[in-house]
């Protein structure tokens, strides 16, 4: 038996000999691109910078010199549809492609130097392929969708479209899973819908693909379903089947086309099960497993794990199999390989060093040999050796069974991301002034008040009081000014700022005009409103109540951390100032339309800094995903998920202010915003004005099911509490508080209590601006990306630093 080494070199000698270094003048050499329908472009891990920007190169020479018009992304197919419908109808720029392509590709520079390019050739377009829909599928399908229903008469319960928003739009089915006569009749209607769909005539793009997506989302929600039934799929073989049946589609929605596929290697891959599984390989997995605990610890999956995914593999058949059966050699799949170098790794987000590939592999060899980064085709290579083509982990293959080429770059480094250090805004300098402090007490019984409103009677400048009554803001001088001092259920008191202290003690008194029963009437000009119609009224009104233009709010934003394991209190907190360009109104991803930048930054830790900036202040898009009036998954805009009853009118300002308590009737993301594990009980109370039906104040508590951790299989349970308050700035409401807390509870296999964390983030308002709007370029998400903080900032040198946390009140161990 010939030696592996023997084998590699007659590899090479074949490679080099049949089809390897053509014309230096093209990427391609003599593959014929012209003579091709499809070159699908492959990627290890998502998370390989030079891949990234050979890919790139080559869109840009099959367009301009082989005529290649559409680039398909693995990422959603309506998400990208609807962004070509928004850029070319001309209500969105090209930055919409942020919104549809995701974030693991839009955060790049090379991806903004490919929007930049698309731009100027405006025969290309952006498609996707994936069943997995994101941010614009959220935002628009459902209108859309009921819109097409609509147009051709086909007749859908409101109790259908809310099932299909909730399974297929919020991905919230963890109830259907286990529960066979839910589940069948939900798979009844969506079924029973599609028959109806298949009966229309799609003689336009637009109702091609809105009809193709209900399906492609169906088929995903199907593998969801199934998956959470412990059901044996193997790999991702439904995903990949109908990535290739969207594929397909595009291909014949657009029949004079030519495609190129931008995705993971794996998708694209051919026969992949005819790889061999060897001890080198789990070698490989064992070390990589050991790299990754060094820096993320023990929260990722284990090397056993890795080990039956890799296994696995056996009984892959990915969409590139799919797609070489139908279009055989009009279809060309390339994988891309490296000898060594950095990748960032996006499932423990960190920086990850490419092991030395085996010795009997063709990454030593074209490195022993020399070679530089080029197309090597593999065809007629009857031969078996190792590449680190899929995720830079060795596999033995007949490779040229797997793929059509290998592009080899020897040195491999990230993703170069998106700086934004050039910004639209000038970071306010810090100009010293006195702040106002104090503790707010209830007159009669002398105990603290939190979540006060405090705020300049004439200006846009607030603050919020905290669980202990107290509250600090900057002094501003005026004769005009007062500052007032206004809560819930209390009567408002204000204090001229010339009489004002620099240490205050206010008191509130309960107000008179509170109806602590369930009234019929508020006036006699008034009838009685139901809890329901309130709601409703709430909502219909955030147009008139809430302000539709572009605007800045900056904040003061703590996140603190308190785990009893080890006593110790992690703590950060910035001033940040925010644009929303699209006004306050409900959306399913609010971030996407606001923008920040930090102005001041403290911690008293580097805890935040050696994780992803994703951490403490950097959670801030996931902290507004919880606001009332800009999230939708809330008891606001889900209200047939709830019980509504009224508790009372209070008094506010001099005005009656509606109390609505809610108990959740079908606990889900759909309804709380919270995913898997779905919370299991939730309930509040919401405040409503009754003269403007804004909402002044929103109080809601959820608990979510216990759920196994991958590697310690110890136990977790969670609870969350989120308060808020709104306030009137010059005839429009702003929030003024948004404090979310959580509860971690740990415990043993067994069931016995370990330790607890806790978590809060805490926001509040200091000042807002509708008219001289700035522009701010960096989007929420990105909050912390390649932002320094300043070793010395003066701006906190008056302001004690305080990570405090009421640990007595922190129920742990029941």
């Amino acid at each position: 038996m010939k030696s592996i080494s023997i084998l590699l070199s007659i590899l090479i000698l074949s490679i080099i000999s049949t089809s390897t270094l053509f014309s230096q003048d093209s990427i391609f050499k003599d593959i014929s691109p012209d003579e091709l329908e499809i070159i699908l472009l492959g990627e290890q891990s998502h998370g390989d910078g030079a891949v990234f920007d050979k890919k790139f190169e080559m869109v840009k020479e099959l367009h301009e010199n082989y005529g290649y018009n559409l680039l398909v992304f693995e990422s959603g197919m309506y998400d990208n549809f609807k962004a070509n419908e928004l850029y070319q109808n001309k209500q969105e720029n090209i930055k919409i492609f942020n919104q549809s392509v995701g974030w693991l590709y839009t955060t790049t520079k090379v991806f903004q130097e490919l929007l930049n390019y698309l731009e100027k050739h405006p025969e290309m377009k952006i498609l996707g392929f994936d069943s997995q829909e994101s941010n614009l599928f959220e935002e628009y399908f459902l209108d859309d969708f009921k819109t097409l229903c609509s147009k051709n008469r086909i007749e859908v319960s409101n109790e259908t479209y809310m099932e299909i928003e909730k399974t297929m739009v919020a991905r919230d089915f963890e109830k259907y899973a286990f529960n066979k006569k839910d589940s069948t009749e939900l798979y009844n209607r969506i079924n029973a819908v599609i028959e109806k769909l298949d009966q229309i005539p799609k003689n336009d793009i637009k109702t091609k693909v809105i009809v193709q997506t209900f399906k492609s989302v169906f088929s995903d929600l199907d593998f969801g379903l199934k998956s959470l039934q412990k059901e044996k799929i193997a790999i991702q073989n439904p995903r990949d089947e109908q990535m290739a049946e969207n594929l397909i589609f595009i291909k014949e929605t657009f029949p004079n086309e030519k495609i190129m596929g931008w995705g993971a290697s794996y998708h694209f891959a051919d026969k992949l099960n005819q790889f061999e599984y060897t001890l080198e390989t789990e070698s490989f997995i064992k070390k990589q497993i050991a790299i990754i605990d060094s820096i993320q610890g023990d929260s990722h999956t284990s090397a056993e794990e890795e080990i039956a995914q890799i296994k696995e593999l056996k009984y892959a058949v990915p969409m590139g199999q799919i797609l070489k059966e139908k279009y055989g050699s009009k279809l060309f799949s390339l994988a891309f390989t490296s000898y060594e170098g950095l990748y960032y790794d996006f499932s423990v987000q960190q920086i990850i060093p490419i092991l030395q590939p085996p010795f009997k592999s063709i990454e030593s060899d074209f490195k022993k040999k020399s070679f530089k980064s080029d197309l090597y085709v593999l065809d007629d290579i009857p031969h078996q050796f190792y590449s680190s083509a899929l995720g830079y982990l060795p596999l033995s293959a007949n490779w040229e069974n797997i793929f059509d080429g290998i592009y080899y770059i020897e040195n491999m480094y990230p993703p170069e991301y998106i700086d934004y250090s050039d910004k639209t805004t000038e970071i306010t300098n810090y100009n010293k002034t006195d702040n106002i402090t104090g503790f707010i007490f209830d007159n009669d019984t002398s105990t603290p008040i939190n979540y006060v409103d405090v705020y300049y009677s004439n200006l846009n400048s607030s603050t919020v009081s905290n669980s202990k009554g107290q509250f600090s803001i900057p002094r501003k001088e005026s004769s005009k000014e007062y500052l007032v001092f206004s809560a819930i259920g209390y009567e408002s008191d204000s204090v001229h700022i010339s009489s004002i202290k620099s240490e205050n003690n206010i008191r509130l008194k309960k107000s008179k005009d509170d109806i602590v029963l369930n009234e019929v009437v508020v006036s006699a000009a008034r009838v009685e409103l139901s809890a329901e119609e309130i709601i409703k009224k709430a909502r219909e009104n955030i147009e008139m109540n809430y302000v539709q233009t572009p605007y800045n709010q900056s904040f003061n934003y703590k996140v603190i951390t308190y785990s009893t394991k080890d006593s110790v209190i992690k703590g950060e907190e910035a001033v940040i100032e925010t644009y929303n360009k699209k006004g306050i109104n409900g959306s399913v991803r609010p971030e996407n339309n606001i923008y920040a930048e930090i102005h001041h930054l403290r911690t008293n830790t580097d805890i935040y800094d050696k994780k992803n900036t994703l951490n403490g202040i950097g959670s801030l898009w996931v902290v507004l995903n919880r606001d009332i009036i800009l999230s939708k998954t809330n008891v606001l805009y889900r209200s047939g998920s709830y019980d509504l009853q009224k508790d009372g009118v209070l008094n506010y300002e001099g005005q009656k202010v509606y109390k609505i308590n809610f108990s959740n009737n079908s606990p889900g993301s759909y309804s709380t915003g919270y995913g898997y594990p779905a919370p299991i009980a939730s309930s509040g109370s919401i405040y409503i004005s009754s003269e403007t039906f804004a909402v002044l104040k929103y109080k809601h508590d959820i608990e979510r099911a216990e759920y196994e951790t991958k590697k310690t299989k110890n136990l977790v349970k969670q609870n969350h509490s989120i308060v808020q308050t709104y306030k009137n700035v010059h005839g429009k409401y702003f929030f003024n508080l948004l404090d979310v807390s959580t509860n971690t509870k740990v415990f043993s296999p067994k069931h016995e209590y370990l330790y607890s964390i806790f978590y809060k983030n805490n926001l509040v308002s200091n000042d807002i601006e509708t008219n001289a709007v700035k522009t701010i370029k960096r989007p929420l998400t990105e909050l912390k990306q390649d932002y320094k903080k300043q070793l010395t900032d003066s701006y906190w040198n008056d302001k004690p630093m305080d990570f405090s946390m009421d640990t007595d009140s922190i129920n742990t161990k029941s």
